[in-house]
């Protein structure tokens, strides 16, 4: 039977007595009923994907169903026949199967992620959110085995180059050997660890941005990932976890970008952590083919040349080179650390930003407990804290050789432990930035009665006890941390950016 019989049938909501609301995409149409939506695919063979018989239509419908109860399990219901008897068509009826939906919950309108964004309500809180979810599901994805992922990489980066050279009156031929140039040195760059992420290879989601997460009761839940074509989610975590970071630098949303990456690693087991920012030298990489692919792909779609442009010149800003700096932030409980951390981050080094190493947060996932769980004082006695501060250091230096640049987040009241945060940087050969926040005691004490939901654990009566610590010689830039927050990150800005260009033999801008 000639499909669009079937999609006028369902379009004028025959099954349901109701006329739906209908979503198209390139490959399937979506029928909103109620609190039900119901998926045909498209009898189409678009290469990449093949719908084009019932039965590879049911056998892909299965597959999504079955891959998306991983992540969305009450929204994924069942597989149903549509028959036809008699000329007449029915939804899971008797004659003869003609062709296939997947039946599912409906999110409420609004909800996708896209839309939080779209309309300015998307926080980095549900961002945060967001990437604890992709950790998690990410850790439970299946391995998988026997995958060349560096072959694999090269046919994506290939694809890419060539999809985007045939669309000339898209893309500026003139515009395309610069990148095609800078992204062969990232590709080059990301070598080594594209071949040992060939060891952590696993079912992912595959099609990993904002349209694909919806939120429900507070919470955000992942949905449609790719099931066509195992090939296309059969990757390292690290490079479905791009396709977010992506989508939200392409958004100008850089601040939620740098914490999806850093909310997801710090979620990782401790013993993953050195191996996942080694890892890093492949970002650029992944970030530019992710973006790539974007922009080949609104090409191809009418009227949508200036997206495709705009994706196009965001994969040219990752191939782009950027070198690492690392800044270390020291001061008293209660002066802003973390604040500041979080403030510069996002436009230090290249997308999406620096790792942010914190030793409150070092220090929860080492112990196995929760960010936000209490310790006991017996986790902060000098061994513990020894141990703490030297896999920062070893973190550190781990991001900064991958080429990341780094934010260390610490009191830092130790002069063995600023020369020792020091000395990463020149053992890396980048440049150091020490700043060290000052503020009145009573604006301390006030702070760290307000905290709330913080890795840290420190109250006045820490404070008080790092009040009487013999500190030393403080040869890092001394700021005040009693002024506004945007205040002081534009001041630690300035210096940064003076200490960077002074460690190059450059004049600070």
């Amino acid at each position: 039977m000639d499909q669009s019989a079937i999609v006028e049938w369902l379009r004028a909501g025959r099954p349901w007595d109701k006329i739906p609301k209908v979503e198209e995409t390139h490959a399937a149409y979506v029928f909103l009923v109620g609190e039900q939506a119901f998926k045909l695919k498209k009898a189409v063979n678009l290469g990449y994907l093949d719908f084009s018989t019932p039965e590879k239509r049911r056998h892909v419908l299965e597959r999504e169903l079955k891959l998306n109860r991983r992540t969305a399990h009450e929204m994924y219901r069942r597989v149903l026949p549509i028959t036809e008897r008699d000329g007449q068509l029915a939804l899971d009826g008797q004659g003869r199967t003609v062709d296939f939906v997947l039946v599912m919950n409906r999110f409420a309108d609004g909800a996708l992620l896209s839309d939080w964004a779209d309309s300015g309500k998307l926080d980095i809180a549900m961002v945060e959110k967001l990437a604890h979810h992709i950790a998690a599901f990410h850790a439970a994805a299946e391995p998988v085995s026997n995958i060349d992922w560096p072959r694999a990489a090269a046919r994506i980066a290939d694809e890419n180059l060539r999809d985007i050279t045939d669309q000339p009156a898209v893309f500026d031929p003139a515009s395309v050997p610069a990148h095609a140039a800078n992204r062969a040195r990232v590709h080059d760059a990301a070598r080594v660890t594209l071949q040992r992420q060939s060891g952590a290879v696993r079912h992912c989601h595959g099609d990993l941005h904002l349209r694909n997460a919806f939120v429900e009761h507070g919470r955000p839940v992942l949905f449609d990932c790719i099931e066509f074509d195992d090939f296309y989610a059969n990757i390292p975590p690290l490079y479905d976890l791009a396709f977010l970071i992506m989508d939200l630098c392409a958004r100008d949303l850089k601040p939620h970008a740098n914490r999806a990456l850093n909310a997801w690693t710090i979620d990782q087991p401790p013993t993953r952590w050195h191996g996942l920012l080694e890892d890093l030298a492949a970002l650029p990489a992944y970030l530019t083919w992710r973006a790539e692919i974007r922009a080949k792909t609104e090409g191809r779609r009418s009227g949508a040349a200036g997206i495709a442009r705009h994706y196009f010149n965001l994969a040219c800003e990752f191939a782009a080179p950027s070198p690492p700096a690392l800044i270390a932030i020291g001061g008293l409980s209660g002066t802003g650390k973390s604040t500041l951390a979080r403030a510069l981050a996002p436009n230090t080094g290249r997308a999406p930003g620096a790792i942010h190493l914190r030793t409150d947060e070092i220090r929860k996932r080492q112990a196995g407990v929760s960010l936000d769980a209490h310790l006991a004082p017996a986790a902060y006695a000098a061994e513990r804290s020894a141990r703490v501060y030297a896999a920062m250091e070893d973190l550190a230096g781990a991001a900064l050789r991958a080429g990341q640049a780094v934010i260390a987040d610490a009191v830092f009241a130790r002069a063995d432990e600023r020369k020792a945060i020091e000395a990463v940087a020149a053992s890396v050969g980048v440049p150091f930035i020490g700043l060290w926040l000052e503020a009145p005691t009573p604006m301390l004490e006030t702070r760290l009665d307000r905290r709330t939901g913080d890795a840290s654990d420190a109250d006045k009566a820490v404070l008080h006890r790092q009040l009487t610590y013999d500190l030393g010689a403080i040869t890092w830039t001394k700021l005040d941390a009693g002024q506004a927050a945007h205040a002081l990150a534009e001041a630690a800005r300035r210096h940064a950016a003076h200490g960077a260009a002074g460690a190059a033999g450059l004049s600070p801008s």
